[in-house]
């Protein structure tokens, strides 16, 4: 079941730059809408990201397809550009957060858009800024590795894609997708954990970061440089143990991986928790804890399983 979301006011995604193509100068506004908040997205939670671009939008560039999601949150299109793909991601609503945004232009509606990568690089990264603050992300780089692809080639992708958010967003075509009563799309991370434990348990700060579709929760201060902890819900393949250990937590069976290095060290838990209903190539709905200590001979696994044991006891029955 779908459900569309009318728009009363019109976004107007003009990009003027993006990489080695970024034109920076005094913004000049539009004109005098209303301001665009993500009011008009609905209800993020089951805001689907895919409805906000259709991979008919990147004809000028080439044939484009769905690929295998690897969120809840945000949609991925490989673009076929010069004999290679251009994967594509966009959609990801994210906190309030402007470190390392680079003013592009103002528009219409009180809305920013900014960029995150430096000029003359890949990835491509834009953000377009709501008047809440609440920013929309659109990434593009070549899919291979060691792709000599131009970073100007790749930015004309994204701000395609951005464009096509416009078109979506103006035009009332935003799509939500109705979850399954058991879906993980439907819960709220941080409502999973309460955040005292979490801070008593891990030695993190008090700061707790939800994301606008409140499928990603983070405890204590963002990046690795302090101590956190994270409960996301999101998609992707099923679990492979194959190098990592296999644990029953909370009867669920449960792939745990431990990364360290000298500074920090990493543990993350996964459990498949059944199909995605919205799969591209057999995704499966995922519930992730990861837990950052920055004590390089501390254990985070010890304190990632009774996390996960308190979250996954909470999860919807399969």
């Amino acid at each position: 079941m779908r459900k569309y979301w009318g728009i009363g006011a019109t976004l107007l995604v003009a990009l003027a730059g993006c990489g080695g193509g970024t034109v920076e100068g005094t913004p000049e506004p539009d004109g005098g809408d209303e301001p665009i908040s993500s009011a008009v997205l609905g209800d993020a939670r089951t805001l689907d990201p895919c409805s906000l671009v259709a991979p008919e939008a990147f004809a000028s560039h080439g044939d484009a397809r769905r690929v295998a999601r690897e969120s809840l949150d945000h949609c991925r299109v490989a673009v076929a550009v010069d004999r290679e793909n251009v994967i594509v991601d966009y959609g990801l609503l994210l906190p309030e957060d402007a470190e390392g945004e680079r003013p592009v232009t103002t528009l219409a509606g009180d809305v920013r858009v900014v960029a995150t990568s430096a000029e003359g690089t890949r990835p491509c990264t834009l953000r377009v800024v709501l008047a809440d603050e609440t920013r929309i992300e659109v990434k593009a780089d070549a899919q291979r590795s060691g792709s000599a692809m131009p970073s100007e080639t790749v930015c004309a992708v994204a701000r395609t894609a951005a464009e096509g958010i416009h078109t979506s967003l103006s035009s009332g075509a935003v799509e939500h997708w109705e979850p399954p009563t058991t879906s993980l799309a439907r819960l709220s991370a941080c409502g999973l954990l309460p955040a005292r434990e979490v801070a008593d348990l891990v030695g993190t700060s008090s700061e707790v970061t939800l994301y606008p579709a409140e499928h990603q929760c983070t405890w204590g201060t963002p990046g690795g440089e302090q101590p956190n902890a994270q409960l996301d819900f999101t998609v992707g393949p099923k679990p492979d143990f194959t190098n990592a250990d296999k644990e029953t937590v909370a009867g669920r069976d449960t792939m745990v991986h431990l990364a360290q290095t000298d500074s920090l060290s990493v543990c993350t838990l996964t459990t498949e928790h059944g199909p995605f209903a919205e799969a591209v190539d057999g995704e499966v709905e995922l519930a992730v804890v990861r837990v950052l200590l920055t004590d390089g001979e501390a254990d985070p696994c010890e304190h990632g399983i009774d996390l996960a044991e308190a979250a996954w006891e909470k999860l919807p029955a399969r």
